[in-house]
């Protein structure tokens, strides 16, 4: 487990998913971080239209990747929204 997995006393799912989307984001990973999951919906926020654009194209691939890392699939869709600016 990571280091904010365990202060936050996260499961070993939300762990193994900070993971999987660090792995299979690959270099736009400085533009895109998981938000949340909520229930079986992974929340994605990007800094750029740019980036944005790419996940929802790949939004399907990525799903499909990210869901290898567990024994039985934990995501089925994947929302993405632009972060806010603060």
């Amino acid at each position: 487990m990571t280091g904010l997995s365990r202060k936050l006393n996260l499961s070993m799912d939300l762990s193994v998913l900070e993971r999987a989307w660090t792995i299979e984001i690959g270099a736009m990973g400085g533009a895109a971080r998981v938000a949340a999951l909520d229930r079986s919906t992974l929340v994605v926020e990007t800094l750029s239209s740019a980036a944005m654009q790419e996940i929802l194209l790949r939004r399907r691939e990525l799903i499909r990747r990210i869901n290898k890392h567990f024994q039985s699939p934990l995501i089925e869709q994947m929302t993405v929204r632009m972060a806010d600016a603060h």
